[in-house]
């Protein structure tokens, strides 16, 4: 049984997390909803809420809890003190590739958690897979607040969400918002380092 019950949908819409409108996204999709998951990590107790129960998801032992991006690092901070592992993140290369930097190393044998606030493609989790495979190490699994994917992700590894909370995505060319002529909101200038439809 989890050690805690963690209502994380109704958390998101009491701190405005889940916004309505019409957004691009880095990528180039186009959205009508964003999840703001960082209006929720910017609270200790709730972070720290919400790591417990990311890793009641996989209760085998991880030697390093790795975020999938620079901007979770704090959920993996978190996650990995609660499981008293080490906390690293993976950032990109001039070029694009997914690389440890800060003298983060993951060694051969280690055992990785993977962690990510929100995931729609997959995209980041195979690269992250592969970049730890190739180092020697194996991959748990991914921990993840929000699944925002339609069910249909290119990943073998098992992936665990705290919430299931599908939304469409579009090509800008098939986007019923700019159809419509709904004007595009801008993304917090936090959240676009990283791109959450790459995930």
């Amino acid at each position: 049984m989890p050690r805690n019950s963690l209502d994380l949908l109704s958390l998101l819409q009491e701190h405005g997390a889940v916004v309505e409108g019409h957004f691009v996204m880095p990528s180039g999709f186009h959205s009508q909803t964003y999840i703001q998951t960082s209006l929720l990590l910017q609270h200790p107790n709730l972070a720290q809420k919400i790591a417990q129960a990311m890793s009641d998801k996989f209760p085998a032992h991880a030697d390093v809890v790795m975020a999938l991006t620079p901007s979770n690092s704090v959920l993996a901070q978190e996650v990995a003190r609660v499981r008293g592992a080490r906390a690293i993140f993976a950032s990109k290369d001039a070029q694009g590739h997914m690389i440890l930097k800060h003298n983060f190393v993951i060694k051969p044998g280690e055992s990785v958690l993977l962690v990510d606030d929100v995931t729609v493609g997959g995209r980041k989790v195979l690269r992250a897979e592969e970049m730890i495979k190739a180092a020697g190490a194996k991959v748990l699994g991914v921990a993840v607040m929000v699944d925002r994917s339609m069910g249909i992700l290119p990943v073998e590894l098992p992936l665990r969400a705290l919430l299931a909370y599908p939304i469409r995505t579009f090509h800008a060319k098939d986007c019923p918002l700019c159809a419509s002529r709904v004007p595009v909101q801008e993304i917090d200038d936090l959240n676009k380092e990283e791109d959450h439809d790459g995930n």
